[in-house]
């Protein structure tokens, strides 16, 4: 039991020692955290503003005949080759 009282002053003064720069490591975590978000936000604001609008798909849609359409897919999928292969092709 004396030891317990002798150390115990210590110990807890490592104790609070090793919370208190644990607590410190939090902020720069947190920091961390923040820039790697504002990076994903940056990056979903790309993808959002390179995604085809229905307005813009619309007149693709219409125009394309849809036959052909299905016949690229079809020599796609029997041949193992993109479907851009044959797209480009086309054109």
């Amino acid at each position: 039991m004396e030891t317990v009282k002798k150390y115990l002053p210590l110990a807890t003064f490592i104790l609070v020692f090793l919370v208190f720069f644990k607590s410190c490591g939090t902020s720069s975590k947190v920091s961390k955290l923040e820039k790697q978000n504002e990076k994903l936000m940056v990056m979903l604001d790309s993808i959002y503003s390179n995604t085809a609008k229905t307005s813009e798909l619309k007149p693709i849609l219409e125009n394309t005949v849809l036959w052909r359409t299905l016949e690229i897919e079809e020599l796609s999928d029997k041949n193992k080759m993109p479907i851009n292969h044959y797209k480009n092709e086309v054109k």
